[in-house]
């Protein structure tokens, strides 16, 4: 009797193991793509029983834009943060001839005009997407010129002011160092016509310039989409990206070792390598499992977005995706935390297609904030044609037609989430 009370007597080591295994499990779930992949190669190098997928272990060391290919990875990371500009096909096609018409130090090359007639679309247009793509990182990014890419830096410094406007404008009186004429055409003194010339020259002259001064993190993506014949393919980004092997034969051979080591030490460190070895790579399989069973389920929901934009993304919550996919709501929104999906050009972080619900008189599924947002965008997007400026009052009756009701208050929050100006000051600077 006393020897079942014994053996029922919980192991408190197997427990902690057990528990720690769960927790290292959930971090590695969590983890963004440049995490994993650190981690994974920190673990290939301390476990001499682990290796790296052959042919597929792609390493994302060369984030530091100084080691990358430049050119490339520069309209990479310019595409990734202007993935959530547009909100048509229309102006996906006009992020598309910017970028490419960018030259290697970070300047236009061709005028907003030009883009339009490129991309068959208005040049208003055509100037608000440029005007939204020189707000991108780094500051003065697709400037036309040298003094605009100034203009930018000073006013980030909060310098810019008349005298400064007058000194970019004379660049070459400034290069030549022609001070008098400088500080006359300022209507400045010689002292302060010294510090602004400074300021100016501590600068940097050419947008990338800014750029290779900072190490840039470009997201990975963790989810490919690609749309075929009107279906959509959902696939992880790379099937095998992070995936480690069991060196089975280094296994085998220390497992006979061990029989003549009589080293304990020794042999309680083999054993930990090839038991952390095991539980690391089934932990790197169903984190790939777990995303991309959860992307798919939210991508497959989300899909009418991938063929007729943000307008018709439809409300989502971690709670409905959990209820489909037999998980725990804290596991979905592990899975979705800093992931990100590759469609088109496009980066999108795949929390974008969680939205709120909007109360709507029909009960209309795609009543989402998201939606409701790009049509209060629409419209006001057609205030320059119509030369009317819509209220956010109007902007409800508006909706009202379309069945979708949402009260004033609700409309000028959404307006003021897209950084829109009220009616009133629309109105004063058309």
């Amino acid at each position: 009797m006393l020897k079942q009370t014994f053996s029922q007597k919980p192991n408190i080591k197997i427990n902690q193991k057990i528990n720690s295994n769960i927790i290292n499990a959930i971090k590695i779930l969590q983890m963004s793509s440049n995490e994993i992949d650190t981690f994974t190669k920190n673990e290939i190098e301390k476990n001499p029983f682990l290796l790296p997928f052959k042919n597929s272990y792609v390493s994302n060391e060369n984030t530091n834009i100084e080691n990358q290919s430049k050119n490339s990875n520069v309209k990479e990371w310019l595409y990734q943060q202007s993935s959530l500009i547009a909100s048509n096909y229309e102006e996906e096609v006009l992020i598309k001839v910017y970028i490419e018409n960018l030259d290697n130090f970070g300047f236009c090359k061709i005028t907003s005009a030009e883009a339009a007639k490129l991309s068959n679309t208005s040049e208003e247009q055509s100037n608000i997407i440029l005007l939204k793509l020189k707000l991108l990182d780094p500051i003065g990014i697709f400037s036309n010129s040298i003094s605009e890419h100034l203009s930018f830096q000073l006013q980030k410094k909060g310098m810019l002011d008349n005298k400064y406007r007058i000194l970019i404008k004379n660049l070459k009186d400034l290069a030549s160092g022609n001070l008098n004429k400088l500080a006359s055409r300022c209507e400045v003194k010689m002292d302060q016509i010294i510090s602004m010339v400074e300021n100016i020259k501590s600068l940097k002259p050419r947008p990338l310039e800014e750029l290779e001064a900072k190490n840039i993190e470009i997201v990975f993506p963790d989810i490919l989409v690609t749309n075929y014949n009107n279906k959509i393919n959902i696939s992880l980004y790379n099937d095998n990206y992070y995936q480690v092997f069991i060196n089975e034969k280094y296994v085998n051979q220390m497992k006979i070792k061990q029989k003549t080591l009589s080293n304990k030490k020794l042999k309680l460190y083999i054993q930990e390598c090839i038991s952390h070895g095991k539980i690391l790579q089934n932990n790197l399989n169903r984190r790939n499992e777990t995303i991309l069973s959860v992307a798919k389920t939210v991508l497959e929901f989300q899909k009418k977005f991938f063929f007729y934009g943000e307008e018709f993304i439809l409300p989502l919550t971690h709670k409905d995706i959990s209820k489909k996919v037999l998980m725990n709501e804290s596991t979905v929104s592990r899975a979705v935390k800093n992931k990100y999906v590759k469609y088109n050009n496009k980066t999108i972080p795949l929390k974008y297609f969680f939205a709120s619900k909007t109360n709507n008189k029909l009960n209309i599924k795609n009543s989402s904030s998201i939606s409701i947002k790009t049509k209060i965008k629409q419209i006001i997007d057609t205030e320059k044609r119509l030369r009317i400026i819509f209220s956010d009052q109007k902007i409800v009756t508006m909706l009202k037609k379309e069945n979708i009701i949402v009260s004033r208050r609700t409309i000028t929050k959404y307006r003021q989430s897209l950084k829109i100006p009220s009616s009133l000051i629309r109105s004063k600077n058309n």
